[in-house]
């Protein structure tokens, strides 16, 4: 192996050292598909060149990418291209597929979406996290794959290669405006925040009675610090409220810095319901609000749960640590965790 990677090395660049390994991995017999029927890599061997992207669809992290995925489906599908998503629940609802196809129809995904509810695929491929990317040529060989966010041009690049060796250089399209955010500092950025009861997780801080909502300076040493107040069930899935909260006095709070903070929420299995959004100790403003934040009467802030998702909730220009805390008004509303941008990566959900 090493000898053959240095003879190719030698012999000009190579574009990938996956081609050397055995072929990508076969979609799992057992497992949903949406937008599709079944499909087989086998099947598509000769015919097809095949993106196959696992994504989070509570992540913005993953959210970002697909843009890139529905262009690339969009102008590549009659040139021989296939995209399939794959979606690998990290919480509970990802492998419910009535909930998928909402979130489907919700991001315009038209291309096909296997459900890899047993966690098969994710193995077989020794997936790392999300978003990740692989290309399979036609012999069905993995030529170039990315985990995390960046490299949509070079992806791009890498599957025209693939097209080309498929159906010529000349019978391709042109390339989509699929780009990268530009490369500069955009700011400091907390990691996606998960409050999951989950083995080796640190659990959220359980605050007393007297505790306020802002207890103590704001300092960036927090960073990513999560605690809560009241009666809560903790589980494998996030935080659940136990108990009505007319009197406002149960909450989730997390230090955080960015340029855009989101959350994932569950409504209460009795229908929609409020959770109030306070940053620092104010309710937000028209200068601060993300786009699913509304106002009641009185000017307090707050998101009105339809289903369990990634909601938006706030913006700030400055490069300050924040403390956000969330109110659910019903039982039975869940707090699953954060998920943070810099200034770069700013977006907004449909």
């Amino acid at each position: 192996m090493r000898t053959a990677l240095l003879l190719l090395t030698l012999a000009g660049t190579v574009r990938a050292e996956r081609p050397l390994q055995p072929p990508a991995p076969e979609f799992p017999s057992a497992g949903a598909w949406l937008n599709a029927a079944p499909l087989s890599l086998a099947r598509m061997r000769q015919r097809k060149a095949v993106i196959v992207a696992f994504v989070n669809p509570t992540s913005i992290n993953s959210i970002r990418v697909l843009p890139a995925l529905k262009a690339w489906f969009d102008r590549y599908a009659l040139s021989q291209a296939m995209v399939i998503g794959v979606l690998t629940p990290d919480l509970r609802f990802h492998g419910d597929p009535v909930w998928a196809k909402k979130f489907l129809k919700r991001h315009g995904i038209e291309y096909p979406v296997f459900i890899d509810a047993d966690r098969r695929l994710w193995n077989a491929y020794g997936n790392e996290g999300w978003p990740a990317l692989y290309l399979v040529d036609r012999k069905g060989r993995i030529v170039f794959d990315r985990l995390g966010e960046g490299g949509s041009r070079e992806l791009e690049k890498e599957l025209r290669l693939a097209l080309a060796d498929l159906i010529g250089e000349s019978a391709l399209p042109s390339p989509t405006d699929a780009a990268d955010p530009p490369r500069r500092e955009c700011g400091a950025v907390t990691p996606e925040v998960g409050l999951r009861a989950l083995p080796g997780a640190k659990p959220p801080l359980a605050l007393g009675k007297s505790a306020p909502q802002r207890r103590s300076l704001i300092v960036g040493a927090r960073d990513g610090e999560t605690a809560y107040q009241g009666p809560w069930d903790a589980g494998s899935d996030g935080l659940r409220l136990a108990r009505d909260n007319k009197a406002r006095s149960s909450f989730v709070r997390v230090v955080y810095r960015a340029a855009q903070a989101l959350a994932i929420l569950s409504p209460a299995e009795s229908g929609a319901g409020r959770v109030f959004v306070k940053q620092d100790g104010l309710w937000l403003h028209e200068g601060n609000k993300g786009r699913d934040i509304r106002f009641d009467g009185d000017g307090r802030s707050f998101v009105q749960l339809d289903s369990p998702r990634l909601y938006d909730l706030t913006r700030d220009s400055t490069r300050s640590p924040h403390e956000l805390v969330l109110i659910p008004e019903r039982r039975g509303a869940a707090v699953h965790g954060f998920s943070f941008s810099d200034e770069c990566g700013v977006t907004t959900l449909p």
